[in-house]
């Protein structure tokens, strides 16, 4: 196992910097790689008064080796009206996974960010909560529902389906 301390975040302004497999080994996405990369690529900058400028609500740092390889990232934005940060996507190479040295790393980086910024809350949205439990991160107050219409669709049909041959 490689020591992720020994890696330092950068932040892009674009995304051409970030290989494919740490896109791809985020479970659970429902996105598509290619998505990603060209949503990222609409957002990374925008038109300012002065100028194409990097978007202050919507971040995407990498983990660079001495090297400069890429070996991880983190994709999160800021709600402007909350102050609040949100974690959207975290992916490290898994030859830096274990113990927990690579959620530390990550919520060093994001409290600096946040104190520098003077932001409020983190929020982290995972399917793994018990995972980011363990980190210190606790349920938010505000729970985030999802209403899925192929999910109810399914239902539906196995509704008519059961119906249909119990008459």
């Amino acid at each position: 196992m490689k020591k992720i301390e020994e890696l330092r975040w950068v932040r892009i302004f674009t995304i051409e910097h970030l290989p494919n497999y740490l896109v791809e080994q985020v479970r659970h996405r429902t996105y598509s790689v290619e998505e990603f990369y060209k949503y990222q690529q609409l957002n990374l900058l925008m038109q300012g008064e002065e100028g194409i400028k990097l978007n202050p609500f919507n971040h995407v740092y990498i983990l660079a080796d001495t090297e400069n390889l890429v070996k991880g990232f983190v994709w999160l934005t800021i709600d402007p009206l909350s102050k609040d940060i949100i974690i959207q996507t975290y992916s490290v190479d898994k030859d830096y996974w274990g113990r927990g040295q690579a959620v530390k790393k990550l919520i060093d980086h994001v409290m600096a960010i946040r104190n520098k910024a003077k932001l409020n809350k983190v929020f982290w949205l995972t399917p793994y909560p018990k995972h980011s439990m363990r980190y210190g991160f606790s349920p938010s107050k505000q729970i985030l529902m999802e209403y899925d219409p192929s999910a109810k669709m399914k239902e539906k049909k196995e509704e008519i389906k059961k119906e249909a041959i119990a008459s």
